[in-house]
């Protein structure tokens, strides 16, 4: 089967395919990446990221995984 490129704006993807934000440290930037790369798009969660208890605060805790 011949899949259509997908258009969004300016952006032209070879495989139509979106691979959605999947939170809790499933999304990250591997996963993302390598759908990307195949010519989907991947996107990252930032949801749980920050799930460890460092005794920082969820969000500061959050916001660091994030940065990787």
């Amino acid at each position: 089967m011949l899949l259509e490129k997908l258009v969004i704006g300016d952006l032209v993807l070879d495989l139509p395919i979106i691979q959605g934000g999947m939170g809790v440290g499933v999304s990250k930037s591997s996963l993302a990446g390598a759908v990307s790369a195949e010519g989907g798009l991947g996107v990252i969660a930032s949801v749980g990221l920050g799930e460890d208890d460092t005794g920082q605060p969820y969000e500061d805790r959050s916001r660091e995984a994030l940065r990787g």
